[in-house]
């Protein structure tokens, strides 16, 4: 009766999770202040999008993405075989023990007509699969810790996951190690299932007690090979046909000691009472817990890497372009694969900025595109993070759940520009194209007029001077690789920003070996304020052909962090 009533109620919280979290996919978004659309238009254009893709061509991309993607994994497996490792424990080992053990009233007894859960190779599968998943959580904990690299984070929410699921498993192992030690439980067996004599009862027990892990309250010492051997004759006819030996459910026997405390002092059929409680609890704990909590991506994720198959890389449908945002930002697993390959680390090294990183930014979005932040401050951090952003891609093709994230940022950077002053570091080349968002233009030549005029309020040209530079230490500069310079101008000779302009010398403020020229007498500000460090392409030509390994687009990069410091100093003081 209980068992069903917690099972009723994680059910139903379940679903009203996910009802709640399916609706979040067709009302929110990031959004600037073009008419909104309606939730009902929304999952309209999402049935037609997937209708269209199962009636068509389209459905074997579908299947593909199913195989490759999903299963197995393709993305982790090409970039670390250790993060593939890790997930494919956990999942294979977590779904399988799912729909052979949990579900096995509607999967296992309908497939084996003499499905029994103490018989092979079921008893020895799902120590198999749990074993598989306690291996899986252990590589995940290693790699947070042993193998934690700078731009990877983690939340309370990534450590609930991981303690969530290790306390499905180990409590089902430790209730299947109570059993095998609990000699009530035995008793209830053989009251059920055996009708035995006295002698043929305590040949069995000694046999149970020798080979099957139990532990007999009418034996204090080991019992003898003969009586042994008999019990194992009455074990051939009364129990082989239900149950295997339970060395078969070798972690469960590894953990039966466990079991044994708590055994002594409750009572083992208490214990027992008591892991499968745990058991019951964790489980359908879970179960509620699952549409409220990062977990939710076993279900998001799927529906993303199954969308991207068919729509590539851009959805056409403003609408669907929406879904799929609100898709991504669900199915987010916060493994921290784009924070690790973002092309961005050199301004998340200088800033103390965590939302520079995809993987952190993606996390709070999730408050934007629901409209809950609020907070100035966090809203000005976010801003900067979407700006610094390269537009490389390597986030959206490296990501395991298929999110397209530039798509995302793009979306993003525009619904905070709408809320207040643009952010400085949206004059870098990173932000300027935009990956060619067109839809976007206006908005963004605006917002770039403001901050450009900013920064020629902040920093001299070179045009302005009218009298002889002089000569000073440049003291604010941690690279001092401009020092090598000899003035061969190769890196602006091979420079591809500076050959796309007619003339670069006005269009850039400066060239390359002149910026390096004017770190050299000292005058810092006035790198800074070039043109040049922000249409950089940061392609690293210059610094690759340097003859004498003059830095420079690290260099670039150190005055672009230098002059977006400054003219925030500025703006706060």
């Amino acid at each position: 009766m209980g068992f069903n009533i917690l099972l009723g109620l994680s059910v139903i919280v379940c679903l009203v999770g996910l009802f709640i979290r399916f609706s979040i996919w067709f009302s929110q978004g990031l959004q600037t202040s073009t008419p909104p659309t309606s939730p009902g238009d929304r999952a309209s254009a999402a049935l037609q999008g997937v209708t269209g893709a199962i009636f068509s061509s389209k459905v074997v991309m579908v299947l593909k993405s199913f195989f490759v993607d999903l299963l197995f994994q393709k993305r982790i497996f090409d970039k670390s075989y250790l993060r593939w490792a890790t997930h494919s424990l956990i999942f294979f080992g977590f779904m399988l023990l799912f729909f052979i053990h949990a579900l096995s009233p509607v999967i296992s007894d309908s497939l084996f007509s003499d499905y029994q859960p103490t018989l092979n190779p079921f008893l020895f599968l799902r120590n198999v699969f749990g074993v598989m998943v306690l291996i899986g959580l252990g590589l995940a904990i290693y790699r947070r810790f042993a193998l934690k690299t700078q731009r990877l984070k983690t939340y309370s929410s990534d450590w609930a996951a991981i303690g969530f699921v290790a306390a499905i498993i180990i409590s089902g192992m430790l209730l299947e190690g109570a059993k095998i030690s609990s000699y009530s439980y035995y008793q209830g067996m053989i009251e059920e299932y055996a009708s035995l004599d006295e002698d043929e009862e305590a040949a069995l027990e000694a046999y149970w007690v020798a080979e099957n892990g139990l532990v007999s309250p009418n034996l204090s010492a080991p019992p003898s090979p003969e009586l042994v051997a008999q019990g194992m004759e009455v074990n051939s006819d009364s129990c082989m046909d239900c149950h295997a030996s339970n060395s078969w459910a070798f972690a469960s026997v590894a953990a039966a000691p466990l079991t044994r405390p708590f055994s002594a002092i409750f009572g083992d059929g208490a214990a027992v009472t008591l892991f499968y409680i745990l058991h019951i609890l964790a489980c359908f704990g879970f179960l509620a817990w699952l549409p409220f909590s990062k977990m939710f991506h076993i279900i998001a994720a799927p529906v993303s890497l199954i969308i991207k198959s068919v729509t590539g890389d851009e959805v056409k449908d403003p609408v669907n372009a929406l879904n799929r945002q609100m898709v991504g930002l669900s199915a987010c697993t916060h493994c921290g694969s784009c924070s690790i390959e973002c092309s961005s680390s050199m301004f998340y090294e200088h800033f103390d900025n965590d939302f520079i990183l995809p993987s952190e930014k993606i996390q709070y979005l999730k408050n934007f595109a629901a409209k809950k932040e609020t907070d100035p401050a966090i809203k000005k951090r976010m801003q900067q993070g979407l700006y610094v952003c390269t537009s490389c891609d390597r986030c959206t093709t490296i990501c395991p759940s298929g999110i397209n994230l530039k798509e995302i940022f793009v979306s993003a950077r525009y619904c905070l520009l709408e809320e207040g002053a643009p952010e400085t570091t949206m004059l870098s080349h990173f932000s300027f194209p935009l990956a060619l968002a067109q839809n976007f233009v206006d908005d963004h030549l605006k917002a770039l007029k403001k901050v450009t005029d900013l920064f020629k309020e902040s920093f001299r040209s070179l045009t302005d001077f009218s009298t002889p530079l002089r000569l000073a230490k440049a003291d604010t500069l941690t690279n001092s690789s401009f020092k090598g310079c000899y003035s061969c101008q190769r890196c602006t000779n091979i420079c591809p920003v500076v050959r796309s302009y007619e003339n670069p010398s006005e269009s850039l403020g400066m060239l390359p070996h002149q910026i390096m020229y004017s770190l050299g007498i000292g005058n810092v500000e006035l790198a800074m304020g070039a043109e040049m460090i922000w249409s950089c392409s940061t392609c690293y030509l210059c610094q690759e052909h340097c003859p004498n390994e003059v830095e420079l687009t690290d260099i670039f990069y150190s005055l672009k962090n230098g002059a977006i410091n400054k003219i925030e100093a500025g703006a706060k003081s």
